[in-house]
């Protein structure tokens, strides 16, 4: 039986997993940074836009006290053009121009056409007007996850994220679910922010927000009525002790 190939899982594939070569669970998340980085890639930007406005005092006119902040150097870099790729040969040494500095456009659009060769070599990617490379990825995802350098892909999102994570400080916040786990029965359901999936923390199966919504509507009634029932009878059996003891 094979199993994922990202070194940090190993997880064996399933049989609805053996076309590609990583788990459901690695390919989530592969598809939520693809996600997160579209958003990175607007408080990134927002970032750079000089203050509109400042503090009125020390100006006769009520205008800006002084002069704005700078761009900062780091955002600038982060989303300018920089290296064309971390990535020189996308079926050999993926790291070894690591230090060279990622940009998120750039870094996307050379595994962007690394994914176009593995379909139908020589192909090049395009975009259509208003889309990212995050969503040119996303798109043709299914076919980068068979890719032989798919565990790459996902080191090298891994380092964009965090990048852009830092810059930004933003985290990911990490909500639990009030229904238990339709496939194990516990109450280990989690929702985090840019996930397109709700997981469970302990078979770790995944759930759309509308798989999640019609499971819950479904089960909640019924532990509502018998937290109900309990909670009744435990306050009846209070009551009965404490008169007993009166």
């Amino acid at each position: 039986m094979s199993s994922c190939s990202i070194v940090r899982c190993g997880r064996p594939l399933l049989a609805h997993e053996h076309r590609r070569r990583v788990c459901d669970r690695c390919a989530n998340r592969v598809r939520g940074w693809l996600r997160e980085l579209d958003l990175q890639r607007i408080l990134l930007r927002v970032m750079l836009v000089p203050g509109s406005s400042g503090p009125a005092t020390g100006s006769v006119h009520g205008g800006r006290a002084h002069s704005p902040m700078p761009a900062r150097g780091d955002v600038l870099n982060f989303l300018g053009p920089g290296a064309s790729s971390t990535l020189a040969d996308p079926y050999g040494d993926a790291r070894g121009d690591q230090d060279a500095g990622a940009t998120i456009d750039a870094t996307l659009h050379a595994w962007a056409r690394a994914t176009a060769e593995h379909i139908h070599p020589p192909d090049r990617p395009w975009l259509r007007p208003g889309r990212t490379w995050s969503a040119w990825l996303t798109a043709y995802l299914p076919w980068a996850l068979s890719a032989p350098w798919i565990g790459d892909l996902h080191d090298e999102l891994d380092d964009l994220v965090q990048q852009a994570r830092g810059l930004t400080r933003t985290e990911p916040r990490r909500r639990p679910k009030d229904a238990p786990c339709p496939s194990c029965q516990a109450f280990g359901l989690v929702e985090e922010d840019w996930q397109p999936y709700i997981e469970c923390t302990v078979c770790e199966a995944l759930l759309t927000p509308d798989e999640y919504a019609r499971h819950a509507q479904d089960v909640m009634p019924r532990l509502y009525r018998t937290a109900l029932l309990i909670a009744a009878r435990t306050e009846k059996q209070r009551r009965k002790e404490q008169a007993e003891s009166t």
